[in-house]
């Protein structure tokens, strides 16, 4: 899709100020992935929403602290980038709210499944931020959500931190793995069905 036709779709905004979540940290001789970076966006977000103290505030130093615990590996020939499994990302970040005591869970689905948009629609009532995944041969990126918007090609979520040439992420691709993740108060009542999740 090209800008323009971004620009054109009837975005629904997210309804509170978002932390940018541009720029990783390197860790271990690599840039720590933009999995971890994201974890460590919605894990401070929700901390300082529960009035609670993260043993890293840093962004950075928690996003390299979170990094092995949601599995991220070195992607061979990409520059010293890392990949985390979408699954690995809910598991570990689950384990983390756990060992920290945090009143959360982190949830999640990806592949092509119909609820997303209420799924979005659904976070934004309740102000919860939320991250978009894409997996395909143009784009492999978590990333934390401003807006989404339906489009021909599919459910679109827009960046608060666009990739060069990439406003916005395909949250159902035709080919490839999109889907959304976030965190939400652990006595949330699931209201949309069984969701993938640890």
């Amino acid at each position: 899709m090209s800008y323009t036709e971004y620009e054109n779709l009837n975005w629904h905004p997210f309804p509170l100020p978002l932390p940018s979540d541009a720029g990783q940290c390197q860790w271990q001789g690599g840039f720590v992935g933009c999995g971890p970076q994201t974890a460590a966006i919605l894990l401070g977000w929700w901390a300082g929403q529960l009035g609670r103290r993260l043993p890293d505030r840093d962004r950075d130093a928690l996003a390299a602290r979170l990094a092995p615990e949601l599995g991220a590996w070195l992607v061979p020939f990409s520059g010293r980038q890392r990949a985390v499994q979408p699954w690995t990302w809910l598991r570990g970040l689950n384990r983390a709210l756990v060992a920290g005591e945090l009143p959360l869970r982190a949830r999640g689905h990806w592949g092509y499944r119909p609820d997303t948009g209420a799924r979005l629609a659904h976070n934004w009532e309740r102000g919860w931020p939320t991250v978009g995944f894409e997996f395909t041969p143009q784009v492999q990126h978590y990333g934390l959500l401003s807006a989404y918007a339906q489009a021909p090609q599919g459910l679109q979520g827009r960046l608060v931190a666009p990739l060069v040439g990439r406003p916005a992420l395909n949250l159902q691709p035709r080919l490839g793995l999109g889907g959304v993740f976030w965190l939400e108060p652990r006595e949330a009542p699931d209201l949309l069905g069984p969701q993938h999740h640890s």
